[in-house]
């Protein structure tokens, strides 16, 4: 004896049909691929986030130790090795260093024998900053006493701006005086500077230093 089934309970106990499959597989494929764009973009997003933070700190040190010995400038000449009085600060577009001044307040933990003075030089050589600095300032010879130290690489380009408190032409500011781009008087000290630094893979910062000694 056959038995037979209708085909309405046929078609409700038979299983997907090869297109329906196909169609859950493309559906299912394509939401993966959603969700790994998503996830792949985050990732990425947190990675270059991560690396831009950890450059911002790198450089945010070199602009505190720029801005300490700025802050604390004073009037000091010195005399070099060859016998010649140097201006205690000085620099810009047309000197051969970046910036040399002459700072107080210099820390002394550990109570060594010298003063509180320190002689500062800032260049700039092949794209990396350089700090140079004299524990004695009348010196017989440039390499006496002196320590170097590399603050910064990738340093694309540096400008520097003096805030000359006497001038009251050109391009003056709102603390009073005018912006120049060079610095070389010798008996006074600007009142403020402002340093506009270019680095790789971060872009261009401009930060203004007051003088405390003004």
């Amino acid at each position: 004896m056959k038995f037979s089934c209708p085909k309405e309970s046929y078609r409700r106990f038979s299983g997907f049909t090869l297109i329906e499959v196909m169609l859950a597989m493309v559906i299912t494929a394509f939401i993966a691929m959603l969700a790994y764009s998503g996830l792949n973009a985050a990732i990425t997003a947190a990675t270059q986030h991560e690396k831009q933070a950890q450059q911002l700190a790198d450089i945010q040190l070199p602009l505190t130790i720029i801005e300490r010995d700025i802050r604390h400038a004073v009037l000091r000449p010195i005399v070099d090795e060859y016998d010649e009085t140097q201006p205690a600060f000085f620099g810009g577009a047309i000197s051969d260093y970046v910036l040399i001044l002459t700072r107080r307040a210099w820390d002394n933990p550990r109570f060594l024998p010298r003063g509180d003075l320190q002689r500062v030089r800032y260049s700039l050589e092949n794209d990396e900053l350089w700090r140079e600095s004299w524990s004695v300032l009348d010196r017989m010879s440039d390499e006496e006493g002196m320590h170097r130290t590399r603050l910064l690489t990738g340093v694309l380009n540096l400008d520097l701006s003096f805030l000359d408190g006497n001038s009251v032409n050109g391009n003056q500011s709102t603390l009073g005086g005018e912006w120049v781009d060079n610095w070389e008087k010798k008996n006074e000290l600007p009142l403020a500077l402002e340093i506009g630094l270019t680095v790789q893979n971060f872009g261009e910062l401009k930060r203004v230093f007051s003088i405390l000694g003004q």
